[in-house]
């Protein structure tokens, strides 16, 4: 078949366009999550000058779209960047030859690393793959929580165990699931940004277009898209919260924090509890808590699915450059330098961290 592809801006996308953008998010399960909604791409438009679609038709049908980041050093990244947990193809075609059309577009490299492994074209270009863990509560929240009962007895035990050690604790203590305060949001944000100075990861809002995007979203209340902010209190004080984004059916579980002076209630999965309780009675029949070898999602998670990371380059100076950092860092690491041998790919991890929170 005849692939043509083009770039776009997402407010230059016409009303047909962004009707078979739904059309095919309607079509297709795969694409429930809020990542995948137009509404998404829009906000990060307005977060990212960066940000287009690459529109892909067949023998002058449109057949998807591809939302990304157009970077000035010519590496592209999916959308939403360090924050896109979840990307593809909105499309009912994942076969499509997604090469090809990046090729055809000019375009130089894109690096994905939770690409859907159900479509085709990141699949034959992947260099990991991983599972990303699922909530699943198609049967209802009780019907999930009794099977984590069953599946993680000793977990879910201690889980009611915190729980009534807390209400003999504190007579103070309230759950909002959809908390609208602004304060509510900055201390999260405060906390988040703590943990990971403690931790020395990257902390993703350092670039003040993320910042703009967790603010703008926590506002969107869409058909597609709204941001969800739920938080628990306990005596007055902020002892867990969670801001995270959904559609009509998915929540995607994003940045939980919590205060470790309340460690010994196990806030955070308390808190956890009452919003998919509370949750699943709107319409949410999934949470997806994204990729990361963490306990709390082994205990917590009874379904998966499989994402993959790898790039997708034509030829260029961006893919020759990035082909020629990875040929040192292997070359580094294959001679008997000790720990000096990790140092390039250290090197370069951390100088892509950096391009890639800071949007350059």
């Amino acid at each position: 078949m005849n692939l043509q592809a083009k770039i776009d801006r997402i407010d230059q996308l016409s009303e047909r366009e962004k009707q078979y953008w739904q059309g095919f998010r309607r079509e297709n399960p795969v694409l429930a999550s809020p990542y995948f909604s137009y509404e998404f791409a829009a906000l990060m438009a307005r977060a990212r000058n960066d940000t287009r679609v690459l529109t892909l038709s067949q023998n002058g049908t449109l057949a998807g779209f591809l939302p990304f980041h157009l970077s000035r050093t010519g590496v592209s990244r999916p959308l939403g960047g360090p924050l896109g947990d979840h990307h593809g193809l909105i499309t009912t075609t994942p076969e499509l030859d997604l090469q090809t059309a990046w090729k055809q577009a000019g375009l130089g490299v894109l690096v994905y690393h939770g690409a859907l492994a159900s479509q085709g074209g990141f699949a034959a270009n992947a260099e990991t793959r991983q599972s990303s863990w699922v909530v699943n509560m198609e049967a209802g929240f009780d019907a999930y929580w009794e099977g984590r009962r069953q599946a993680e007895a000793k977990s879910m035990r201690n889980i009611r165990a915190r729980d009534r050690k807390l209400q003999a604790a504190s007579s103070d203590i309230v759950y909002r699931v959809e908390d609208n305060r602004a304060e509510a949001l900055d201390s999260l944000l405060q906390i988040k940004r703590a943990q990971y100075a403690q931790t020395r990861a990257t902390d993703v809002f350092k670039g003040r277009w993320a910042r703009t995007l967790i603010h703008d979203l926590m506002g969107v209340r869409e058909a597609g898209l709204a941001g969800v902010l739920s938080t628990l209190e306990i005596d007055g004080r902020l002892a867990a919260a969670h801001f995270g984004m959904r559609s009509q059916s998915v929540l995607h579980y994003w940045f939980p924090v919590y205060d470790p002076a309340f460690s010994q209630f196990s806030p955070g999965l308390l808190l956890f509890r009452e919003l998919a309780r509370e949750l699943s009675m709107t319409g949410i029949t999934r949470i997806d808590l994204g990729p990361g070898d963490f306990d709390f999602k082994h205990r917590l998670s009874n379904d998966a699915f499989d994402i993959t990371g790898g790039r997708i380059a034509s030829a260029s100076l961006s893919s020759a450059a990035l082909a020629l950092g990875n040929g040192i860092d292997r070359f580094a690491q294959s001679l008997p330098l000790g720990r000096a041998s990790h140092w390039p790919g250290k090197a370069l991890r951390r100088l892509d961290s950096v391009v890639a929170v800071r949007a350059i």
